[in-house]
């Protein structure tokens, strides 16, 4: 055998393409791209508030965090408890939820997780905070610890606050279930150390306080708690003259004689422009028995029977 022949008989195959150093290159930067798309880029995005913000439901909730004091604050820092399976088990939740999003198939049950006490304490620390700031009287460890409230029981708009409010605002509410003193607009000095001022309300409240209550009425219950116990006595209650039987159709004199005193349970626009709005056609006297025939019922919600009688029996007319 020739020499030429010997060594081409030994000599190796070349390499298949699969097994070069540049396609192993290239399979490991894809598979950390893939990783990186699939689980660890989601990842870092469900710790951002702008994921939290980019769902539709949630942008109130996004717009009210911007303007809180804990702005400075991330969503899970508050809404995941603490500790590493609960952050694992949240992130995961959310990683099936981002791709059966795009995938258009149904997502994982989503409770949302109300901030508890661990939550809170990662950042506050009860025993630095006084059993009174010079105002109010407020042991912040007993009422953890004896009746096992949470923070947001009475800070439940320090990082949602609503139009127009700063967060800081606290609700008496809670107070009043166990303590008789918070029910009583006497008793003030249980709580509050500094003497409370008297003439809260201004001149003719009473006649006015219905559009403040329907704005804010947890600003009324901070003080007076309970809408059943305080408001239904008197709002439970309409006066007299609504059961006349004729007050739909004559209410109109009380009305123009004291509005205030209307709106103080009635929403103009809910309530009054029900009626009050309704425009007929400009020849509704000629048109109207048609409809007025298919629903009298319907013309009797504003116009009473004896409305049209008169008419008709001045005009000779009668019911077709």
């Amino acid at each position: 055998m020739s020499e030429d022949r010997q060594r081409h008989r030994y000599a190796p195959e070349p390499r298949r393409w699969y097994r070069t150093t540049w396609f192993a290159a290239v399979a490991v930067v894809v598979f950390v791209a893939v990783v990186m798309i699939v689980a660890v880029i989601p990842v870092w995005a469900t710790d951002t508030p702008s994921y939290c913000s980019s769902c539709k439901t949630m942008q109130p909730a996004g717009e009210s965090w911007q303007r809180s004091v804990h702005s400075s604050v991330s969503c899970t820092d508050c809404h995941v408890p603490p500790g590493l399976a609960n952050d694992t088990k949240w992130r995961t939740r959310e990683l099936l939820n981002i791709w059966a999003d795009y995938l258009n198939v149904p997502q994982t049950a989503d409770r949302r997780q109300r901030p508890g006490n661990e939550n809170c304490l990662k950042c506050h620390n009860v025993d630095n905070i006084p059993e009174d700031n010079g105002s109010v009287r407020m042991p912040h460890d007993a009422h953890l610890n004896l009746r096992n409230l949470t923070c947001a029981d009475c800070h439940s708009q320090v990082a949602h606050p609503e139009e127009g409010k700063t967060g800081t605002e606290i609700s008496m509410a809670v107070c009043s279930m166990c303590h008789e003193e918070a029910t009583s607009t006497t008793a003030c000095m249980f709580c509050h150390l500094e003497p409370q001022a008297k003439d809260v309300h201004p001149k003719g409240y009473m006649e006015t306080h219905g559009k403040q209550a329907r704005q804010d009425l947890d600003a009324c219950l901070r003080c007076h708690h309970s809408e059943a116990d305080f408001c239904d006595p008197c709002h439970a209650k309409p006066t007299p003259d609504h059961f006349s039987g004729t007050w739909r159709y004559d209410h109109g004199k009380t009305a123009l004689k004291n509005r205030d005193g209307c709106l103080g349970c009635h929403s103009e626009t809910d309530f009054c422009d029900q009626c009050h709005r309704v425009r007929h056609p400009d020849d509704w006297l000629e048109t109207h028995w048609g409809p007025g025939a298919e629903s009298r019922d319907g013309c009797l919600v504003c116009h009473p029977r004896s409305m049209c009688d008169r008419c008709h029996a001045r005009q000779g007319v009668t019911d077709r």
